[in-house]
């Protein structure tokens, strides 16, 4: 008998969130303890999605919020990119994203963010999504590229043996793996399907997604396309990610592309930049609500007495410090910036602050190229499988509703082409050196011969350096004497890390978080626009617990999809779990 007694330590601290569909003051566990209860003035740190999304919720529900923010504009990684001085003509200047900005359709709280903010004429920013339908695995060295339609299929959940020959059966024909490897995964895959949510977290958290899938004894097809060359979540790396978390998000994009519990289409982008159609918007939306901002202001330091915030302290434009005093604060900055905000009286007041020093970072950011005219690329994401630095790249603007070149740049550029960069640590192709190791200028053209390998480099089928008006590197890269750094980094969703996030509440009286690291419950977990939204969401519904607001709404957070079909396995799973016996298609460990 195989026992996981070590393993099962890991679901302590699991909470009643998961599965909670509504946040309201069961969530704050505490956070009411100490004076000052009743108060309205809150103090948002950081106007990036989760920010935003806690002020949002807030400010509907009568409280008085300021938006604090370190840059001159809101939106954090959300935002685009601006090359300035770029718009000519009365044109404005060239726009690009920090991504591919994919708004998935197992998305749910972020939906129901956008919907409720307002365009004129009586739309909602919303409408301004646009379907993605289509998806390209290019390959290099010639090899048949592989082109996957986003849309429902007809994969049947009937049950699990059935779904196991169907899953095996869709790999092995739509990306061509041998059978007997399409197979193992797929029932793989379905291993984390059926199993119980104790076996989730207290195995499969501590197991990386590489070795889950048993990469390491399989063909290099099936590696780069299941073991770490798919790279749409831009936040997961499979070698150092969770199989939980991995399987997790594979679980949504299942029942995504099956129809099942989905808010929308599949795969979304905004139909224009996203801070014209997204964050502008919400930020004018969020005026009228009675959001002040203060751009431009860092927080420095977090003053605590008596077991509560007693102020917070910021870096102005001029370099001197201001003092905010608040009821209520919500640290919404990023979990880089977080740790250096959490001093000693803070981690001696929650030692679940302090745990986060063990959080990882990773980079993962963007770069546009600004092509003469169309791109002979589909209309779609193109996963760039054999790229070395795990290249994911979409035109966007052949999805955008504007014109392109009377509306941005200098009327020569027709089209914005938004490439992410998931991996600076392995050799490259053209210099042979890491991306964090090259200059500027030698990732922009790195990365132009990455996917000119895999999409052609001359002709009316490739991409023809005459295409090439010019570039943008994410302003978050600079560029020193040692290499390359960054300035916005992603939480890396590592093995084990759940162990080390807080909750939205905190042991500090009224001290809330709102940001990529926040454990969040509904869906999925990993680093995203969705995620942080449900982590602002979970933060606005503590402070009303704290505040004692019994007479507003309560903060709704929605729950993911779950197959009845799998019920009953789920139920089966938990009692082998508390038996100490692995799951029943864990044949390597029987």
């Amino acid at each position: 008998m195989l026992r996981y007694g070590a393993a099962a330590a890991g679901t302590a601290g699991l909470g009643v969130g998961l599965g909670v569909g509504v946040a309201g003051p069961a969530a704050a566990r505490g956070a009411g303890r100490g004076k000052g209860r009743g108060g309205r003035r809150v103090a948002v740190l950081g106007a990036g999605v989760g920010g935003l999304t806690a002020a949002h919720e807030l400010a509907e529900r009568g409280f008085e919020v300021t938006v604090y923010e370190r840059r001159s504009v809101a939106g954090g990684k959300a935002r685009s990119l601006y090359v300035p001085h770029s718009g000519t003509g009365g044109r404005r200047d060239l726009p690009g994203e920090h991504g591919h900005r994919g708004v998935f359709g197992f998305y749910h709280n972020l939906p129901d963010t956008l919907r409720r903010i307002p365009l004129p004429g009586g739309a909602s920013v919303f409408d301004n999504l646009t379907p993605v339908t289509r998806i390209e695995l290019a390959r290099a060295g010639n090899r048949p590229d592989i082109h996957l339609p986003v849309r429902p299929g007809t994969l049947s959940l009937s049950g699990v043996e059935l779904l196991v020959a169907s899953a095996a059966g869709l790999l092995a024909e739509s990306l061509r793996l041998p059978s007997w490897e399409a197979a193992f995964f797929a029932k793989q895959a379905v291993m984390l399907f059926t199993s119980c949510t104790e076996r989730r977290f207290g195995q499969w958290e501590h197991v990386n997604w590489w070795d889950f899938i048993r990469a390491d004894r399989m063909s290099e097809d099936y590696q780069r396309l299941l073991g770490g060359g798919v790279q749409l979540i831009q936040a997961l790396k499979p070698p150092t990610a969770s199989a939980r978390t991995c399987g997790q998000g594979l679980e949504a994009i299942v029942y995504d592309l099956i129809g099942r519990g989905s808010d929308g289409p599949a795969d979304r982008i905004f139909n224009g930049p996203t801070s014209e159609m997204w964050i502008d918007p919400w930020v004018a939306h969020l005026r009228t609500l009675g959001v002040r901002f203060a751009f431009d202001r860092q927080v420095e330091h977090l003053e605590l007495r008596a077991g509560r915030l007693e102020s917070a302290h910021v870096r102005t434009p001029g370099g001197t410090t201001d003092r905010i005093d608040a009821d209520w604060f919500i640290a919404a900055v990023p979990s880089d910036r977080a740790g250096t905000l959490w001093n000693g009286a803070l981690r001696a007041a929650d030692p679940r602050l302090a745990a986060m020093d063990g959080l990882q970072q990773t980079w993962s950011n963007g770069i546009q190229y600004f092509l003469r005219r169309p791109a002979p690329v589909i209309a779609g994401h193109i996963v760039h499988v054999d790229s070395p630095w795990k290249l994911v790249s979409i035109s966007q603007s052949k999805l955008w509703r504007a014109p392109f070149s009377r509306t941005w740049g200098d009327g020569g550029v027709q089209e914005s082409l938004s490439v992410v960069i998931s991996d600076w640590e392995t050799p490259g192709i053209l210099y042979r050196r890491p991306a964090r190791r090259c200059t500027r200028a030698e990732v922009a053209r790195e990365v132009w011969a990455q996917m000119q390998a895999h999409l052609g480099s001359a002709g009316r089928h490739g991409l023809d350096d005459a295409l090439l008006h010019s570039w943008y590197l994410d302003e978050a890269i600079g560029e020193g004497a040692d290499g390359l750094h960054n300035d916005d980094p992603y939480l890396l969703n590592s093995v084990g890390s759940w162990e080390l996030r807080p909750d939205a509440s905190t042991a500090v009286g009224n001290l809330f978080l709102a940001a990529d690291y926040v454990r969040t419950y509904s869906n999925v977990d990993f680093t995203s626009m969705e995620t942080a939204n449900e982590a602002g969401r979970r933060a606005a519904a503590s402070v009303l617990a704290a505040a004692g607001a019994s007479d507003v709404p309560e903060v709704r957070t929605f729950k993911g999809y779950e197959a009845p079909e799998f019920a009953a396995a789920k139920v089966e799973d938990l009692r082998r779990w508390r038996r100490g016996l692995p799951h029943v298609l864990d044949t390597e460990r029987r």
